[in-house]
């Protein structure tokens, strides 16, 4: 009798094991072809035809439309600063367009593109809507509007997230040297999972087994501490992904100047930094770092009267440290700033396989940057993954992002001019 419970309890743990390991293998293939949804929506062929997925002919297009703009503007102002690149990268710039309000100064609107490099096709696109669309005598009667063409313009061209020297350009925008100094508790913990030293292969086990040991860090710290520790942004490891830099980049350097200048002469202003990737495919996500003001938050909430606004804080979202467009605030002297973010989902990463797929994604691009590739088959099939990530091919998902950015922006600038942020 005993023998017999003892095999049957032998079998039942058996049949437990196999279980579980048939769970796992299905989640593990479930991850290893993960593809978000698309939306059952017709493309938009004007939409498809604002997006360009190089830099050179984004850039031709958005000099050409500044070109025409300032034939039928009065006061437009252009500049370019050219960013250097050890490597030897010709013609890479930070394109600037000052559109002045036409008649009085009352609101000056930033628009700003490619910070992070590889998202700037639809940054690219959305700006070139608007200027096409938006600038509108209406509009410019007492609303100047700046437009910063490819912020990173080494990443856009090289369809990297960061710049040439591996910064995070969206972690770096500081006001002094402390911003640099600032102790990412949580990045230590991730560091063995997120920053692999070995050339990038999807077939080792390390990688294998990357949503395993990702649910594992889930299980014992929970996803938003995860998501807090890897995407705040870091500074002791210039090799790691979410690289904040030491010093400001000399883009940033160079147009600070300009834009201080630019800024106090209006006393409103809003910047809104176009980005990709985070959060539900398709979705324009207004994402902010909370302002510790509580009259901008007043003044931002009131703008985007009618849209959620997804706040850093919250339990699906992160907070980062030298965000640019919290930074162009900084520049002023006097007056109010409104820092906005428009990010367009691509992954649906406010879930946990979503989350743990882009991730995954990210450090094995970033892994073979700085290690290597197992073969050059892992490069084309890592890189091709990751300019998805961020630059969809997808028309609906293009399509998408054009239309809520013609709506959300016709919404904005409709409700900034009733906006007063008191002192």
């Amino acid at each position: 009798m005993g023998r017999s419970i003892g095999r049957t309890v032998l079998i039942g743990a058996g049949l437990m094991g196999a279980a579980a390991l048939v769970a796992a293998a299905v989640v593990s293939w479930r991850f290893a072809h993960y593809q978000p949804a698309e939306a059952d929506i017709a493309p938009d062929p004007q939409a498809q035809a604002y997006f360009m997925d190089d830099y050179a002919s984004a850039r031709q297009a958005f000099l050409a439309q500044g070109d025409a703009l300032a034939q039928r503007l009065n006061g437009v102002e252009r500049f370019a600063i050219a960013v250097d690149s050890p490597r030897g990268i010709k013609d890479l710039y930070v394109d600037g367009l000052y559109v002045p309000a036409q008649s009085s100064p009352q609101r000056l609107l930033v628009l700003s593109a490619a910070t992070h490099g590889i998202e700037g096709p639809a940054g690219s696109a959305v700006m070139r809507m608007f200027m096409a669309e938006f600038m509108q005598d209406e509009l410019l009667a007492q609303t100047g509007v700046l437009f910063l063409h490819a912020l990173n313009p080494y990443g856009f061209a090289q369809q990297r997230r960061v710049t040439e020297g591996n910064v995070d350009l969206n972690r770096n925008a500081g006001t002094n040297n402390a911003l640099y100094q600032t102790q990412n508790a949580g990045y230590p913990v991730v560091h063995p999972l997120i920053n692999p030293a070995a050339p990038a292969d999807t077939q080792s086990w390390s990688h294998r087994l990357f949503l395993l040991r990702a649910l594992g860090q889930v299980a014992r710290h929970g996803m938003p501490v995860l998501r807090q520790a890897v995407l705040q942004g870091q500074y002791s490891t210039p090799q790691g992904i979410y690289y904040g830099g030491q010093a400001l980049e000399p883009q940033l350097a160079a147009l600070a100047p300009r834009l201080r200048a630019l800024l106090n002469q209006y006393p409103l202003s809003m910047s809104i930094d176009l980005h990709t990737g985070y959060g539900e495919r398709g979705k324009l996500h207004i994402f902010l770092n909370p302002p510790e003001d509580p009259h901008v938050r007043d003044a931002l909430q009131a703008v985007f009267t009618g849209h959620t606004i997804d706040w850093g804080s919250g339990q699906d979202f992160y907070t980062v440290t030298g965000d640019v467009t919290s930074w162009i605030g900084t520049l002023r002297q006097g007056g109010a700033h409104l820092p906005a973010v428009f990010e367009y989902g691509t992954m649906n990463s406010q879930t946990t396989i979503g989350a743990i797929k882009s991730l995954h994604i990210s450090v094995l691009e970033n892994q073979g940057v700085q290690h290597g590739w197992a073969s050059d088959d892992e490069r084309v099939r890592i890189q091709r993954d990751y300019r998805e990530m961020f630059n969809p091919s997808s028309s609906v998902w293009r399509t998408q992002v054009i239309a809520r950015s013609r709506t959300l922006l016709r919404d904005v600038l409709a409700q900034l001019p009733q906006v007063q942020v008191q002192p």
